[in-house]
């Protein structure tokens, strides 16, 4: 039998189908395995001898090494052997026991340099993730985002600290960069600048504090061509601030600093979109564990202070709060006098949580235009200090 590339196949035992596939099916099968697992494929049959090699993406994974000098010898003889093999995508994550990128960043640059080298589309990072001894755990650091691409397209770092620094040098010599995910990252910047970034994630995301430094210091997006944003969860941060974000499609935004007129300049910028969801507990940090409901800090100065914004498309606005909540009434003047034009405003009663994520999820995949602005208030609050990844 003849593969499309015109390489005939060894004849296979009448009961091993799967080995009779065309190299370039087996070597998108294999890609769906751990580096190690797919290594280990070479002792199936002769025929699986050389098909690894070949695998255009690799999830290399330190889970089930013994050891750090394992896990590296691993990777090097990888890539080695690998040679100059082009790759579609390169995944390196550090989940074994007390395995850390940080302990050998020099090496874990070399590995994302060859990734890169192969003309990856596709590059995530996830470092060691050590939840009951925090104190010990450091942070991937990317401070200097030491790589080029010019075919990079999706970036995904988990546990990695960046620096302003490297956040513009990474839109500067990544142009084809199209997808950025940041997941319990730490940030040193303030700025996101880029022309051709279409999806950005931040979720439990760690800013410095700029209080302590007596600095007020906003998070600029700056994105024009950026077409779906989803935020949670940032810790630490003074601000948000929109700046060019006439792109966007889909938005959800969970702000648990500021006040509701703050988060009003950002339904301002968003005022292209066709529905957002936006969750608006306010004053709970994180780490806040004492804390029995949130509450927006919303009062008649506020809705007198707030400054009026257009959002022409803006319809309806849907609030959800407890009955007898005394922020529903702000709420509704400041919608009604600052929102220009006045929508409709309906409000519905809290019925447990189970009956508010279905209301959520609703309003989130459903596809009608007219529910567009989503205020949840005052609900009884369920602190989760867990840390996510990826």
């Amino acid at each position: 039998m003849d593969t499309p590339g015109g390489k005939r196949v060894e004849a296979t035992d009448p009961g091993d189908r799967i080995s009779g596939l065309p190299d370039e099916l087996l070597h998108h099968v294999i890609s769906f395995l751990s580096a190690r697992d797919a290594v280990r494929t070479c002792i199936l049959s002769p025929r699986w001898r050389h098909l690894w090699r070949f695998a255009p993406r690799l999830n290399v994974d330190a889970e089930g090494f013994a050891s750090q000098i394992r896990f590296m010898e691993f990777v090097n003889a990888l890539l080695l052997s690998r040679g100059s093999i082009a790759l579609e995508s390169f995944w390196l994550r550090a989940n074994g026991p007390d395995i850390f990128l940080e302990n050998f960043r020099d090496t874990a640059y070399l590995w994302i340099r060859h990734a890169l080298r192969s003309n990856i589309e596709e590059l995530g990072i996830v470092e060691h993730d050590q939840n009951d001894n925090e104190d010990e755990s450091e942070f991937f650091q990317l401070v200097r985002f030491p790589f080029t691409s010019s075919y990079l397209e999706k970036l995904h770092l988990c546990y990695v600290e960046i620096d302003n620094h490297a956040i513009k040098k990474l839109f500067s010599v990544c142009p084809a960069l199209e997808d950025l995910e940041m997941i319990n990252c730490e940030i040193y910047a303030t700025e996101f600048s880029s022309t051709t970034l279409k999806n950005l994630t931040i979720n439990y995301v760690h800013f410095p504090n700029f209080y302590d430094y007596g600095i007020q210091e906003c998070i600029v997006i700056n994105m024009p061509s950026l077409v779906s944003l989803h935020i949670r969860t940032l810790r630490g941060w003074s601000e948000l601030s929109l700046v060019d974000v006439q792109s966007l499609i889909t938005a959800s935004i969970h702000l648990e600093n500021g006040t509701f007129t703050g988060a009003c300049s950002i339904l301002g910028a968003l005022s292209n979109l066709k529905k957002v969801g936006l969750l608006l507990p306010d004053d709970v940090l994180l780490d806040s564990y004492d804390s029995k409901y949130l509450d927006l800090s919303c009062s008649a100065v506020a809705a007198d202070s707030a400054t009026p914004f257009s959002c022409e498309k803006l319809r309806k606005v849907e609030i959800v709060c407890p009955n007898g909540n005394k922020t529903v009434g702000v709420l509704v003047t400041i919608l009604l006098t600052k929102l220009m034009p006045p929508p409709e405003i309906s409000i519905k009663p809290f019925s447990g949580f189970s009956w508010y994520v279905s209301v959520l999820l609703q309003f989130i995949m459903g596809e009608n235009p007219k529910v567009l602005f989503f205020i949840c208030c005052g609900l009884p609050y369920r602190a989760d200090n867990s840390r996510r990844r990826t």
